[in-house]
């Protein structure tokens, strides 16, 4: 008689029958599925690189017075027709100050606001204090100021200049050598009327 440990040790062993593969075509819809999802995820690659990029940008580059002062088209139209005649006479541009904006702006806003016409406020403010209230220091200032009840502000910029520029005070601020930067503001007022600041300062 035999014994067969519990083990199962000396069982005859048995060759198991080796398996044949063979390799399946990929079906042309689970191909194009893959297709599809490898360009969707790279298409998402170039979106985040692109928006990582713009946040970049964003975070480094300086704003410029204009961004920084919110300035509206009329306001630049007005600053880019009064350095056109500056450079016309021979002088340099005037380079826009983002706090002198926001002075000349808070100046029309009062005006539309209380209904008057002045470089002096209601409260009898100068520009000169408004200036330096607005933390700038400068060695020479000077103010136009100006207001227009058309219904049509197509051309308010130019109608703007071109009173400016027949008045020899407003014109001589336009065209002294001696400034340097500058400031325009402009509001509406409830009655439809149109109050331009513009201020000049030399540091």
């Amino acid at each position: 008689m035999r014994e067969v440990p519990a083990s199962g040790r000396g069982q005859p062993a048995f060759k198991q029958p080796r398996g044949k593969v063979i390799a399946m075509p990929t079906p042309a819809i689970v191909r194009r599925r893959r297709y599809v999802r490898w360009v969707m995820a790279s298409l998402g690659a170039v979106l985040m690189a692109a928006a990582a990029g713009r946040i970049y940008l964003t975070i480094t580059r300086r704003p410029s017075a204009e961004q920084i002062a919110g300035v509206s088209a009329d306001e630049a139209r007005i600053v880019q027709l009064v350095n056109a005649e500056r450079v016309k006479a021979g002088l340099l541009p005037l380079k826009l100050s983002a706090r002198l904006t926001v002075a000349a702006r808070g100046h029309s806003y009062d005006m539309a606001l209380r209904h008057y016409f002045s470089h002096h406020s209601a409260d009898g403010v100068s520009p000169a204090q408004r200036i330096r209230g607005s933390g700038i220091d400068y060695t020479e200032f000077g103010e136009n100021i100006y207001v227009d009840d058309f219904p049509d502000r197509q051309r308010l910029a130019e109608r703007a200049l071109a009173g400016w520029m027949r008045s020899p005070g407003h014109r001589k601020n336009i065209l002294a050598p001696s400034f340097n930067e500058t400031g325009v503001g402009m509001a509406r007022a409830a009655d439809g009327s149109t109050y331009i600041t513009q201020d000049f300062i030399r540091k």
